[in-house]
């Protein structure tokens, strides 16, 4: 479950492996909770940390309906979850690293069942200085530490050109790497700019995400010999404030996931606390 947990801050931390036995399955479990609360324990103190921007994430689950900001596993037919993460940091820091202008992508089989076929790829736009990529990396890494994971799933860094685009009524998003990816999606709005579909869920940046239309989400590295079309499937948006006091003081639903498929006692409290609505 530590490997597991691991991905879920690119899309979503979720995973669990199955067992052929009930008696292994539960031997299992006492291991990765050991494990995890070993791992939390040697949780670094980060530095002070405060991000605010937009988060957009494209994945194979079904529309509207994704199983993994639910405290619940992918839905695709072996259980793993293809994703290209986005976040696009408008403004903030690392310590005293500026992450102002930020943007990166983090793209592959981002939760899986079965751990050793997982994988990510992050791409940097070319406008980042090595000292911001170095921060967010940082980061990055607090992060999956916090709930027992590790940075381990990585398996490529690379700079490019990362365009993306926010339509004035900021309805529609688009966002391509030349020759690598693209991406489109539509988010509704009502009549006073609101998103139509929020509804609270596990998520790196904060408790609550926006469903979207995703219209187009195709990617293919051919360095990388790595590929997926899920165009037509799941996207939500964040517009995130992401503080180190809401990480530190255990604020976010991510942080009280089993991945039992219903909410956890804790996070049932988080939402009450809220006033969030669940779709």
């Amino acid at each position: 479950m530590k490997a597991s947990r691991l991905l879920a801050l690119i899309c979503l931390a979720s995973s669990c492996f199955f067992l052929a036995l009930a008696t292994a399955a539960q031997n299992a479990a006492s291991h990765a909770h050991q494990q995890t609360q070993s791992a939390k324990a040697e949780t670094p103190e980060p530095p002070d940390f405060d991000v605010q921007g937009i988060g957009w994430t494209e994945c194979a689950c079904t529309k509207y309906a994704c199983p993994c900001r639910s405290n619940g596993h992918p839905d695709t037919k072996e259980h793993s979850c293809d994703a290209a993460d986005f976040a696009y940091i408008q403004k903030g820091h690392w310590g005293n690293q500026k992450l102002d202008g930020l943007k990166v992508i983090i793209i592959g089989d981002l939760i899986d069942s079965s751990p050793e076929r997982a994988y990510a790829n992050v791409y940097f736009d070319n406008k980042t200085t090595p000292q911001q990529r170095k921060a967010f990396m940082d980061m990055f890494g607090y992060m999956f530490s916090n709930w027992g994971g590790s940075s381990n799933a990585v398996k490529s860094v690379k700079v490019v050109p990362l365009r993306f685009t926010e339509s004035t009524d900021k309805q529609t998003y688009t966002l391509t790497i030349p020759g690598i990816l693209q991406e489109k999606a539509f988010l509704k709005r009502d009549a006073q700019g609101n998103p139509v579909h929020t509804l609270p869920a596990m998520d790196q940046w904060g408790n609550e995400i926006h469903y979207a239309d995703n219209l187009v989400l195709k990617y293919h590295d051919k360095d990388l010999k790595r590929e997926f079309d899920h165009s037509g499937r799941q996207a939500n948006f964040k517009f995130f404030h992401t503080t180190r006091e809401m990480y530190v003081n255990k604020e976010l639903l991510i942080q009280h996931g089993d991945m039992s498929g219903s909410w956890t006692d804790k996070q049932k409290e988080i939402i009450s606390k809220a006033n969030m609505k669940v779709e």
